[in-house]
């Protein structure tokens, strides 16, 4: 079981280094990622997002600060930095085999999203 204050550490490193997530900015290891929002719960200190990522369901986990402005419905784009397996939540009390901690969301613009739906 992966601890929620080794998680905050990589969070809080990740948040403050590297210049704000663009397309030509992201690392080739990380590239932009394009899903939308299906569900958000806030649990503790972490939301947790359920996203449709191309008809597949990913789950990303970052802190109330970086989702301003976000919703339901939303076309959003992000980082997936950091992968953890059968991470426990006990905020949420449940165990996600797969989870992305990210520090970097945006929601898409308008036109790129109608991209996407279509």
């Amino acid at each position: 079981m992966k601890s929620l204050g080794t998680v905050a550490v990589l969070l809080a490193s990740l948040a403050f280094s590297g210049p704000a997530m663009t397309q030509e900015t992201a690392e080739p290891t990380d590239p932009v990622r394009t899903a939308t929002i299906q569900e958000m719960q806030i649990a503790g200190s972490y939301v947790y997002l359920r996203v449709d990522e191309s008809g597949e369901e990913v789950w990303l986990a970052t802190t109330p600060g970086f989702i301003k402005g976000i919703s339901y419905g939303d076309v959003v784009e992000f980082q997936a930095e950091v992968e953890m397996q059968e991470f426990h939540s006990k905020g949420l009390d449940r165990t996600f085999e797969s989870i992305w901690f990210i520090s970097r969301i945006r929601v898409k613009s308008e036109e790129a999203a109608e991209e996407v739906s279509q």
